[in-house]
């Protein structure tokens, strides 16, 4: 990824070259590096994360360059600090470390950074400068962190959405795939293409089907199918046949040991993540019948393979082994469509769950301390400690910051997660919502209420409020309305919901399906959101002008995502 970074964004940015600043990082740099490294040791950090950074000589290297780059940083060369940030944000996405944590070590950074300078000015008899220079060289630190922390956000956020979105065109792919035994149910269909599939779906993992033509009698002599000759010349090599030999009457998935042969029974809906140097070999049988394996190396899959993915892939092999009997083919295309509403749950789950925790973090951490930082200022304002109009003008500034950011970072939380959602409901949380929309933006909205929103359950509630909130984002970005209008009912048996604007749009019937998904991203989170609680939503322009979304949600509960 290439990033363009200002040839001196220091001074670009209106700053001035921070040389107190740059001094004492110079002189100092071992000495601050060893403190980073000893307060990561005591710090909030995962197991692995501490291990990766504070713990290893090469995560301790890692510390040590990474505050030289912010030296060159200040110094005006930006670029390679930024560039390394945006690598690292993939990097750590792929090591599964949650993002905290690589904001708070560069936090922790900053903090002995800031110690260092503070400790080298703090006898006011020994500098030759003024308050100003040091308060204007520690906001250029503060710039130069804003931007490594915005980087790896930024590069993390993408990577962790390309990666999930990788993984469901591969669950969809799989899920095409199935077809071929709805169109020919016969094992004839199961050729080398079937196979070839399978792998190029997989990301090129090595894809070996051992099958049973005569499920009758015993499996082997057998018929093999591999996704290429070096897949089959590696399955031969490795003698798997023969671990297959002793898993005939296992009727579980199980990763096999490529050099042992031992066999490790695993169960796809609770294991976490399938380790490479192993084979998934996954039965195919029926309930009166065996049919034979579909093996996947590990090791050739390119990317760690995750316990989902087995429960995925055996669904597939379920699908071989009931077109083989022609009579299973609605009962497993009905289980497949609930393993993906359970996905989809899921995956919805788990983002309301990050950002119920980020909210709570920001709110217990960065807020309560901003606001200790307020109270110590009104208390510093009634003892008047500033001596002169300058110091006084640079205390009211540094107030009205710290008032800023609190609200900025309140404001933050309640977009994440609004906490009176969990304490008081929808009904009232999207009343909240809309009162503060309104004094926001220029757009009068009407709300209508019929029936107990209290029915809902909590998935379905938050459910709810994220696609009127998306719905009322759009109309803000889209719609160039004045007027919005909200309509929600619930009864003994589904809510129903509707939003309309009266803007630019006119009789042009609904958005291409074509362009949904690459132009009308809000309506793809719209639609994601109504389904993974097994509800339908249309959309589209209105013959008198405007814009509409309606859905509808049953409000029987389903199996939520836990």
């Amino acid at each position: 990824m290439i990033i363009q970074v200002p040839r001196d964004e220091i001074t670009e940015t209106g700053f001035r070259t921070p040389y107190l600043l740059i001094n004492v990082i110079s002189e100092r740099r071992q000495q601050i590096t060893d403190n980073a490294i000893k307060s990561l040791l005591k710090a909030d950090l995962t197991k692995e994360y501490r291990a990766i950074l504070a713990e290893a000589p090469e995560g301790k290297k890692r510390v040590a360059m990474v505050i030289g780059l912010v030296l060159n940083a200040l110094k005006g060369d930006m670029e390679p600090l930024i560039e390394d940030q945006a690598r690292m944000g993939s990097i750590r996405v792929l090591q599964k470390i949650p993002l905290q944590n690589a904001i708070l070590a560069h936090s922790i950074s900053e903090y002995e950074i800031t110690r260092e300078f503070i400790r080298r000015y703090s006898d006011s008899t020994s500098i030759e400068t003024n308050l100003n220079d040091l308060h204007e060289n520690l906001a250029v630190l503060n710039y130069v962190y804003y931007r490594a922390k915005a980087t790896i956000t930024d590069s993390y956020l993408r990577t962790r959405d390309e990666f999930i979105d990788k993984r469901n065109k591969q669950i969809e792919g799989l899920y095409k795939l199935q077809s071929v035994f709805h169109d020919n149910p016969n094992i004839s269909q199961l050729t080398q293409t079937f196979i070839q599939d399978v792998s190029n779906i997989l990301g090129g993992a090595h894809v070996i089907l051992t099958i049973n033509t005569k499920p009758n009698k015993n499996l082997f002599p057998m018929e093999q199918i591999g996704s290429s000759p070096v897949a089959l010349d590696l399955f031969t090599s490795e003698q798997m046949d023969n671990a297959l030999k002793e898993m005939i009457q296992i009727r579980d998935p199980s990763m096999v040991d490529r050099n042992s042969r031992k066999q490790f029974p695993i169960n796809p809906e609770s294991i976490e993540t399938i380790p490479s140097g192993f084979w998934l070999v996954i039965p195919i049988f029926t309930k009166n019948k065996f049919y034979g394996f579909l093996s996947i190396d590990t090791e050739k899959f390119g990317e760690q393979l995750f316990g989902a993915d087995s429960y995925i892939i055996l669904s597939v092999v379920s699908e071989i082994a009931q077109a083989m009997e022609k009579n299973q083919n609605l009962i497993d295309l009905r289980k497949s469509q609930k393993m993906l509403q359970r996905i989809a749950n899921r995956i919805i789950y788990l983002q309301e769950e990050e950002r119920k925790k980020i909210s709570a973090d920001i709110h217990d951490t960065i807020i309560q301390r901003l606001t200790g930082i307020w109270y110590k200022l009104l208390y510093m304002e009634e003892m008047s400690l500033y001596k002169n109009k300058p110091e006084k003008d640079l205390f009211n500034s540094l107030k009205t910051y710290v008032n800023e950011s609190i609200i900025e970072a309140r404001r933050i939380v309640y977009v994440l997660r609004p906490m009176m959602l969990e304490e008081l409901g929808v009904q009232k949380t999207i009343e909240e919502y809309v009162h503060n929309y309104i004094a926001e933006h220029p757009i009068s909205v009407d709300v209508v209420f019929k029936g107990d929103l209290s029915r809902l359950s909590p998935a379905k509630q938050t459910s709810l409020f994220r696609i009127l909130q998306e719905t009322m984002e759009n109309i803000k970005k889209h719609s160039g309305s004045k007027k919005a209008a909200i309509a929600i009912k619930c009864t003994e048996s589904e809510l129903s919901f509707s939003v309309e604007d009266f803007g630019i749009g006119n009789a042009r019937g609904s958005p291409k399906k074509s362009n949904v998904g690459t132009s009308h991203f809000g309506l793809v989170i719209i639609e994601e959101r109504v389904k993974a609680v097994g509800g339908k939503v249309k959309y589209g322009f209105k013959s008198s002008g405007g814009f509409f979304v309606k859905g509808k949600i049953p409000i029987l509960r389903m199996k939520e995502a836990r």
